[in-house]
């Protein structure tokens, strides 16, 4: 039996979520993409535990004038990734919105983790690890650097989500 999650990666504009799905889910990666306007869909199976899992990851736009269109992608979401760019202080203030906005319609089942992308950007770093773990641990969640470039933490964070979501389904 294969069980099916539904997993958000969101966060603000050009920090990386098209390049972490397509990573995660392909292995590929390219140096630049188009714009994502409201959500893109890859599929992932693998297994954890003994258990075959099929992840439909949803890579959503995060540019502010798709916020509202990209809501409506978050119905049945089990997990989400929210994203921001270690070099983009702006992307990193956002949280808070993205936070409560999959708040509202998934309330506390879902699982959440919080991910720093570019890790290999460190030269042009302006959020400190420490205060992204520090936001992790406010909103109950843990934090993963990732470079999507360098294929760094990138399984795990996807991993780490779905383990989540099956102990909480065991429950």
């Amino acid at each position: 039996m294969v069980t099916a999650y539904k997993i958000l990666v969101i966060g603000d504009g050009a920090v990386g979520k098209t390049s972490i799905a397509t990573r995660y889910t392909t292995g590929g990666f390219k140096e630049s993409h188009l714009m994502t306007v409201g959500a893109n869909f890859m599929l992932k199976t693998l297994n954890i535990d003994g258990k075959s899992v099929k992840l439909s990851i949803w890579d959503t736009a995060g540019q502010e004038k798709f916020r509202k269109v990209v809501e409506s992608y978050y119905k049945g979401g089990k997990g989400v990734l929210i994203c921001f760019a270690i070099n983009d202080r702006r992307s990193f203030e956002a949280l808070d919105y993205w936070y409560s906005s999959t708040q509202k319609q998934l309330g506390t089942k879902a699982k959440y983790v919080l991910v720093g992308n570019k890790s290999d950007l460190e030269d042009s770093r302006v959020v400190s690890r420490e205060e992204a773990e520090k936001w992790a641990e406010e909103h109950n969640m843990k934090y993963f650097e990732t470079s999507a470039l360098l294929n760094k933490n990138i399984s795990d964070v996807f991993e780490h989500i779905t383990k989540l979501i099956l102990s909480s389904e065991e429950n």
